[in-house]
Formats: C-alpha cells, structure tokens, sequence
C-alpha cells in the first residue's frame, strides 16, 4: 500500500506561512538589489564533483546524493548555495574580475543539523567576489546588519571574530583544526580541558583557549592577549579589531557590532573574518558570514570572496 506519511524533517507551507515567506523574500532580495547584488538562480541538482570542491567538501556528510534515472549520471541535492555560486564565477562569469550575487532558494540536507530539527532551508544571502580586504568585508556586514533590520527584528548584533586567532592558538597542535572548532562551538570548559591534557601547547595559548569558551573572548580579551601569541595572532587581532571600529561607524549605532573571538565557522573554507547576527530575544544566530579567499581556486578560479546567508524559514519561526 502507498504511504502519504511525510518525510521526517520535510515539510508543507501553505496560507499565511507561504505568504510571510514570499513577503520576507521579496523585502530581501530588493534589498540585495539595491545594495548592487545581482540575483542568481542555479538549479536544485549539480554534480557531485561540483558540490564537493571547496566549500563543498565540508558538506559532504549533509548532501543527499542519487543515480539519475534520466541517465546524466550520479546527481546531488544541494544542502548550501555557496558552491553553485563559485561555480558559476569561475565558468560562466569568468570574465567579470569583480562579482556581487545574490541568491534564494531551497536546499535540503541529509540530515538535520539538531535532533528533531528540519532538513530543509530557505537559503538567502550575498557573495561579493573579487574584491580583497576590508573594503568587500565591510560592504557584505553592512548589509547583513540592514538584512535583519528588514526581517523586523530589533537590537541587532553582529558578532565578529577572524578564524586566524585560533589557527595562530593552535599552531603547535596535531589535532585537526575542525575538532577545535567543535570544541569551542560547544562552549563546554570540560570538554576544551579534556582536549587540552593530550596537547603541548604553550601556557598563553592553552589559557587563551579555554578563556575563549567561558564568553570573555571580546576586544579586552584580544587586546590583552596581543604580545602573548604569536606575530599570525597580532596580525589578526589588528585585522578584527580595526574592522570592528570601521563597522561601527559605518553602521552608525543601528546595529551593534562586537568582537568575539569565540565566533567559529560552520564550515572551514574560512580564511578571515567571520561574524554571525543576533536580535534581542532570540536565542540561535539568524545569519552567517565571513571571508573565504582561498575557497574559490578549488573550482578553478583564483580569486578572494566573502559573503553571508539566512535560512528565510529561521528568521520567520523566529520573529
């Protein structure tokens, strides 16, 4: 007998649910419009190469893969956007040096990211190409603070750390970076300590560290810890700390902006500065973003990029 059960983590929209989304989506994206973004519209399937180059390849546990009954091979669902813009800059916009997209559409994961969580995603966000530094960074921020002025929420944050801090932290350890990222993610003393026991670090890392999952990771803690490191830490500690002034003036009070060290990437195609959005009252991060120079010589075109995206259904259930 046919089952109309419905897929665990998949789900209808319908009424006043499909209206909200369609709303939210259009104040969005006229919003990337006028900031200078041009909408891209890639297809739901890519091959799997594709997907699994550069940012891909950190998600390769969380893309739904298939042999195409049509005969074109072995396809993949894709579970993030990021890859289908990169290819497409480095094929069929080759010739543009500097690129500034946008994107909405659904993507849909093997598995949800917490227990009892969806598997589906309205993904929403920029990709500025092309442009190294602080000028593209600051251009992508700015909008990631007025995207969730636009969703409606009230005081916003953005919390702003640079990936470089814990590469310079952990330079001298032979545990994968990804395992770190893990740990402070968690913000568990207790499981950092455990980890820290097995490794040779230095006095100031180590205590740096575990200072970082504790919620002290702001600008007092960089600033105190510059001199302590290494020259890669106090190169990224300036980095982050001038970016976070420029920010604020540019965004002149409307959303708040800080240091944090603590702030870890979701995916370690990162090279630079990373940040996340906050409103009052909400308790999960409603955007992420940062800088990943280095992610797009994987799908054959060298060139730095930096960027940002929401899930549409998140901010919806959240606002």
């Amino acid at each position: 007998m046919p089952t109309h059960k419905p897929i665990i983590g998949l789900n209808d929209a319908f009424g006043a649910q499909a209206r909200a989304l369609r709303s939210l989506q259009g104040d969005i994206l006229d919003l990337f419009e006028e900031a200078g973004y041009e909408e891209v519209i890639p297809p739901i399937l890519e091959r799997p190469d594709s997907m699994q180059s550069g940012a891909g390849r950190f998600l390769a546990d969380q893309t739904v893969v298939f042999s195409d009954p049509a005969g074109a091979g072995t396809l993949a669902i894709r579970s993030d956007m990021t890859p289908q813009i990169a290819r497409i800059a480095a094929t069929r916009l080759q010739h543009e040096p500097i690129l500034k997209l946008c994107y909405s559409g659904t993507v849909m994961l093997a598995r949800p990211n917490v227990r009892g969580g969806s598997r589906q995603q309205w993904q929403t966000g920029v990709e500025y190409l092309g442009v190294a530094g602080r000028d593209g960074d600051i251009d992508v921020m700015h909008l990631a603070g007025r995207t969730m002025l636009a969703a409606g929420f009230d005081k916003t944050v953005l919390q702003v750390g640079h990936i470089g801090l814990l590469k310079a932290l952990v330079a001298d350890s032979d545990t994968a970076l990804e395992q770190w990222t893990k740990k402070i993610s968690r913000r568990s003393p207790d499981d950092l300590s455990e980890l820290l026991a097995n490794e040779q670090l230095s006095d100031a890392a180590s205590t740096a560290l575990l200072e970082m999952v504790t919620g002290v990771a702001d600008e007092a803690w960089v600033r105190s810890h510059i001199g302590s490191i290494n020259a890669d830490f106090d190169n990224a500690s300036k980095e982050l700390l001038d970016l976070v002034k420029e920010l604020n003036k540019e965004l002149d009070g409307h959303v708040g902006v800080y240091a944090d060290a603590a702030v870890m990437p979701r995916f370690l195609y990162h090279s630079g500065i990373l940040f996340a959005g906050f409103a009052d009252g909400v308790a999960q991060a409603l955007l992420h973003g940062g800088r990943y120079d280095t992610m797009m010589a994987a799908h054959g075109r060298d060139m730095p990029a930096t960027g940002f995206s929401c899930d549409l259904w998140a901010l919806i259930n959240a606002g």
